[in-house]
């Protein structure tokens, strides 16, 4: 599995309508072949999304193809007039 964990910062006044609008587009990208896992929770210093893809490839496919699935989601649900994104880890899934 292909892990990818973000940091968002939600805009001011915006935190309630991002972690709404990010709930429903968590809900859309459960749906797309090639996601198996998506969850998030509210670290320290505000909100983090974890995504798991089946492979390095599925992610590339999923999140860095123009007008991909990520995309479309995230354009759809306007997340970007809610939050910004600040940064993301990604790799492999070291499993034991």
């Amino acid at each position: 599995m292909f892990m990818v964990v973000s940091k968002w910062q939600p805009k001011p006044g915006k935190e309630q309508e991002f972690m709404d609008k990010g709930r429903a587009a968590r809900n859309e990208m459960r749906n797309v072949p090639g996601v198996s896992l998506v969850a998030s929770f509210m670290g320290e210093n505000g909100p983090i999304a974890v995504i798991g893809y089946e492979s390095k490839e599925a992610y590339d496919r999923i999140v860095n193809t123009p007008g991909g699935p990520f995309e479309q989601i995230a354009q759809k649900h306007d997340l970007a007039s809610t939050a910004d994104w600040v940064w993301s880890e990604r790799g492999d899934c070291m499993e034991d």
